[in-house]
């Protein structure tokens, strides 16, 4: 089991992740994923056993909320990218760009029923000014995500 490649693909097609966020801001002026917010909802649920944060930007800042949430982000990456290999070595998926996609697109439902729920903006984003944009900002990151990681096991595992 090549548990390196994948561990190297997870990271990587999160920095791509981050990159078109970066890129994607300069055409839209739309900012990328704050993961200090993140950082801090992951920090209430270490100290305090609190899955489900409520108004999480109002509340005060965390020592290390910074670190913490880029640290949650590239190891979710990671593990998408084990459930993808592992998917791929059981004969569900193969280690193509179009099934990569595919994975991506089914990844969304995490985000969309647990992160936006946990982090305080409500399942499908509801809670949100425009649970419509959130919703379709998560299924474009996580197709991109899903298509590098398509590539990188296309690339790196055969």
């Amino acid at each position: 089991m090549p548990y390196t490649e994948w561990l190297l693909i997870g990271i990587g097609s999160c920095a791509v992740f981050d990159l078109w966020q970066r890129l994607f801001q300069v055409f839209t002026t739309i900012p990328p994923t704050n993961w200090s917010l993140v950082g801090r909802w992951f920090i209430g649920l270490i100290s305090k056993g609190r899955l489900f944060a409520s108004q999480l930007a109002g509340q005060p800042k965390e020592k290390y909320e910074t670190f913490a949430g880029w640290f949650v982000h590239y190891s979710v990456a990671v593990v998408y990218a084990g459930v993808f290999g592992f998917l791929i070595d059981l004969g569900f998926l193969n280690s193509t760009p179009l099934d990569g996609l595919a994975f991506g697109i089914a990844s969304v439902v995490v985000p969309w029923f647990f992160f936006m729920p946990a982090m305080g903006n409500g399942v499908l984003a509801n809670k949100t000014p425009n649970p419509i944009l959130s919703c379709a900002l998560a299924l474009m990151m996580h197709s991109i995500f899903g298509l590098s990681l398509g590539i990188g096991f296309s690339i790196l595992v055969t």
